[in-house]
C-alpha cells in the first residue's frame, strides 16, 4: 500500500511524540511492505534535513512554539498533481489537515485523520485563567473554542475516518457531532529503542535508588511542571529526605522551572539533565522508581506509555483522557482526582509507593504486562492497516463530490472551504508568534537517529526474587565483577547481580 503520512513534523526538531511517531511509522510500515511518504512543512531553520520521499510545503515559523514550522498552501503543484497514494493518513492537528480532504475531493484518494489535541485542556494553559474565566473574555473564549472544534469536526467529517488514542476522545468527538467512523489506535512503542540491551545508570550518584522520581516531557506550560515541583517540595520531600526528582527535557518553561526549584529550596534534590534523544530514555525509565506526572493535556501521553512499558509505575491525575486510559488505578499506578485537594493527594500517593517497595514491584509487573497488551507494535500496526482498508471501503460507500480546479465554481469551493482558512489562520499564528518563547531546539541532539550499537551485556527480562524484589540477570563476567565491587546494590528496578 502507498501511504501519504501528513505530518506537521517532517523532521524531528525537538522532543515531540508526533514527530518521533512519524519517523517510526515510516520505518516500520516500510518494513511491513508499504511505501510511506511524509507530507508537511519544509524545515524552517535548516537544522534538519527532510529524508526519504516527501512532499513539502512552504512554511513559516511559529516562534512561540519552539519555531515549529507552519505549512502554508504553496506551491500550487502540491494540489494540482495527483499524488501516487492509495490512502492519506493526516496525522496533523494544524490547518495542514485541509490538504487531505482536498485530495479526496480533487483526486478521489481516501483519507483518514488522527486527532492528538484535546482543546479544552490545552487551552487552559495556552490562554490562562484570566482569559478563560474573565467576565468579559469568557464568552468570547467559549465562542472561539466552539468555533475551532466545530471547524475541526467539519474537516474530519469530510474524510473517511478519525483515529484517536483513547476512549475519552471518542466520547468527546461524538458529542460534538462527528459522523465518520472512529478508531482507537494507541501510539505504539518503538521496539528498536525500547527492546534493546540496557546501558549504565544515568542518575546522579547521590540520588538513591528506591526514591527516584522521574518525568520526561516538553517543558511547557500545559505540562504543569510548576505544580509538580511544588508538590515535591511541600508534600513529598518533607516525608522522604532521600527522595529525588529528575526532569528530562527542555522547552520554553525550562529556565523558569529551574528558577522555581531554587525558590522552593529543593534545587539540591532536583536535576534538569536537559533534552535527551529518545534512544537514551530506556535507562532513565529502567533505573528510576516512579514516573510522576501532573499534566492533564495528554490525548495519549507517549511518555506514560514508555514508562509503563519499562515497568515504571505512574502517579498522575485522573484526566479522563490519555493518562486515565493507560494507567490502571491501584494496579499499575495511582490516579488522583483533579480537584482542589489534588496536591496533597498526589504527594500521599507518591509517598505510599516510595515507602512500599513490594507494592512498587507489584505495580511494576502489572505495568509491563498490561502495556505490552495495549501498545504491542504488531497489534497497533495491524490496526492501522485495518483502518486504511476501512477508509478505502468508506470512500466507495460515500464518494465525494469531485471538484475540478479548472472549473470556476469548484475552484471557488476549494479556496473558500480549505485554502483560505488554512492560509489566514496559519498566517495569524505565525504573526502572533513574532516574539520568541526564548526556547530554541538544540540541533545537535540526534532525536531521530538510530541507536548506536551497544557493546553491552544482554539484559534478560525482569525476574522476581523470593522476597518480591525485581532483578535482571546480566550475562557478562566483567559487569558481574564490577557489580560485586560496587556491593551488588539494587539499581532502580534491577539488581546488578542475581
Amino acid at each position: 500500500m502507498k501511504i501519504g503520512m501528513l505530518t506537521d513534523y517532517v523532521t524531528v526538531e525537538f522532543t515531540n511524540g508526533p514527530a518521533l511517531a512519524s519517523q517510526a511509522f515510516r520505518r516500520i510500515m516500510g518494513q511491513r511492505g508499504h511505501d510511506v511518504s511524509l507530507v508537511g512543512p519544509a524545515p524552517v531553520w535548516g537544522n534538519r534535513e527532510a529524508k526519504g520521499d516527501t512532499i513539502l510545503f512552504k512554511s513559516l515559523p511559529f516562534r512561540q512554539y519552539a519555531g515549529t514550522p507552519l505549512a502554508m498552501p504553496f506551491p500550487s503543484t502540491n494540489f494540482k498533481e495527483k499524488p501516487d497514494f492509495d490512502v492519506i493518513h493526516a496525522h496533523s492537528n494544524s490547518l495542514l489537515m485541509h490538504w487531505a480532504p482536498m485530495m479526496r475531493k480533487m483526486h478521489g484518494i481516501p483519507c483518514i485523520h488522527t486527532n492528538t489535541i484535546y482543546l479544552p485542556a490545552f487551552a487552559h494553559h495556552f490562554a490562562g485563567d484570566a482569559v478563560i474565566e474573565g467576565r468579559f473574555t469568557k464568552p468570547f473564549f467559549n465562542w472561539l473554542t466552539n468555533y475551532v472544534e466545530t471547524a475541526f469536526c467539519k474537516v474530519f467529517d469530510e474524510s473517511d475516518g478519525l483515529i484517536v488514542q483513547c476512549q475519552g476522545l471518542v466520547d468527546y468527538w461524538r458529542k460534538i457531532g462527528l459522523e465518520v467512523p472512529l478508531h482507537i489506535i494507541p501510539r505504539p512503542i518503538d521496539p528498536r529503542v525500547f527492546e534493546r540491551p540496557l546501558g549504565e545508570d544515568p542518575y546522579r550518584r547521590d540520588f538513591k535508588a528506591g526514591s527516584r522520581l522521574f518525568v520526561v516531557c516538553r517543558h511547557a506550560g500545559e505540562k504543569s511542571l510548576d505544580q509538580l515541583l511544588r508538590v515535591f517540595a511541600e508534600h513529598i520531600l518533607p516525608n522522604n529526605e532521600d527522595a529525588s526528582l529528575t526532569l528530562v527535557g527542555d522547552g520554553p518553561a525550562h529556565q523558569s522551572l529551574r528558577k522555581l526549584s531554587k525558590q522552593l529550596g529543593i534545587a539540591n534534590r532536583v536535576e534538569f539533565p536537559g533534552e535527551k534523544p529518545q534512544r537514551d530514555l530506556p535507562e532513565w525509565y529502567a533505573y528510576g522508581d516512579l514516573f510522576f506526572y501532573t499534566s492533564t493535556s495528554e490525548t495519549f501521553g507517549q511518555v506514560i506509555s514508555e514508562a509503563l512499558w519499562m515497568g515504571m509505575p505512574v502517579v498522575g491525575l485522573e484526566d479522563g483522557m490519555g493518562v486515565s486510559y493507560q494507567v490502571e488505578d491501584g494496579v499499575s499506578g495511582f490516579l488522583v482526582e483533579d480537584n482542589s485537594e489534588q496536591d496533597e493527594a498526589l504527594g500521599a500517593a507518591v509517598n505510599k509507593l516510595l515507602d512500599n517497595p513490594a507494592l512498587r514491584s507489584r505495580f511494576s509487573r502489572a505495568a509491563r504486562e498490561r502495556q505490552r497488551l495495549l501498545v504491542d507494535p504488531e497489534a497497533v500496526y495491524q490496526a492501522y492497516e485495518r483502518a486504511y482498508e476501512e477508509a478505502i471501503e468508506h470512500i466507495k460507500r460515500r464518494p465525494p463530490e469531485r471538484k475540478d480546479p479548472k472549473k470556476l465554481r469548484d475552484r471557488a469551493h476549494l479556496i473558500r472551504q480549505h485554502v483560505f482558512p488554512w492560509l489566514w489562520k496559519h498566517a495569524t499564528l505565525a504573526a502572533s508568534g513574532i516574539v520568541s518563547s526564548g526556547y530554541s531546539p538544540k540541533s545537535a541532539v540526534p532525536f531521530d537517529a538510530a541507536p548506536e550499537p551497544q557493546a553491552q551485556a544482554m539484559v534478560q527480562p525482569v525476574r522476581m526474587a523470593a522476597n518480591g524484589t525485581p532483578f535482571r540477570v546480566i550475562e557478562n563476567e566483567e559487569l558481574i565483577e564490577a557489580a560485586l565491587l560496587d556491593g551488588g546494590r539494587p539499581s532502580g528496578n534491577h539488581l546488578r547481580i542475581s
